[in-house]
């Protein structure tokens, strides 16, 4: 009676052993998530910082970048140095409330404007408040190239004073194959300076 009894627990554990086994690859397969290669980029958060008095010292925007082919960032071998090239990949506008809208943000400033012909002017003209930058070189590791990613940015110092009390941001990426994503468009947010 004992010897049928083992046999019959063996036979039980093998059972739920199968039973793992095929439960295994349907867990496991789940299919990889595929993304175009033309960026995509979504808002996620502002975040504020302030000082001891309470008053707003720098600002940080959070968003979500999906790119198919990975390939986001510039690497230091792949600056252009051709007159009126544009080295930057990430483009944030300023706007500020007005009534009850949005208007950009305008300051009057010293503008150097070079031409493809290498051909420079100096003029004092109304810009609008933006911050080009150029984001660091992401290498996804392995053949699968697709990367979601979060991105920090971070305004402060006089950059910050220059905002009006009440704005938002719109932004929007370019990868290496120039592609260019969605543009999107923060929610209002008030500052305390």
């Amino acid at each position: 009676m004992s010897r049928f009894r083992d046999t019959f627990c063996i036979f039980d554990e093998m059972k739920k052993l199968w039973f793992l086994l095929l439960l295994l690859p349907a867990l496991s397969c789940k299919k990889d998530e595929t993304f175009s290669v033309i960026p995509e980029i979504s808002f996620t958060a502002i975040n504020l910082y302030k000082d001891v008095a309470a008053k707003d010292t720098m600002l940080e925007l959070v968003f979500n970048i999906r790119d198919g082919d990975g390939d986001i960032g510039f690497g230091e071998d792949e600056f252009d140095n051709s007159c009126g090239a544009d080295n930057n990949n990430l483009y944030v506008r300023y706007e500020e409330q007005r009534g009850a809208g949005f208007a950009p943000k305008k300051l009057w400033l010293q503008v150097t404007k070079v031409t493809p012909a290498c051909d420079t002017t100096i003029a004092f003209d109304s810009v609008q408040v933006s911050f080009e930058q150029r984001m660091q070189y992401i290498e996804p590791a392995g053949n699968k190239k697709a990367i979601e990613a979060d991105v920090y940015y971070k305004i402060n110092g006089i950059n910050l004073q220059i905002l009006s009390t009440t704005g938002r941001f719109v932004f929007y990426i370019r990868d290496r194959a120039n592609h260019l994503s969605n543009e999107v468009t923060t929610p209002a947010f008030t500052l305390n300076k």
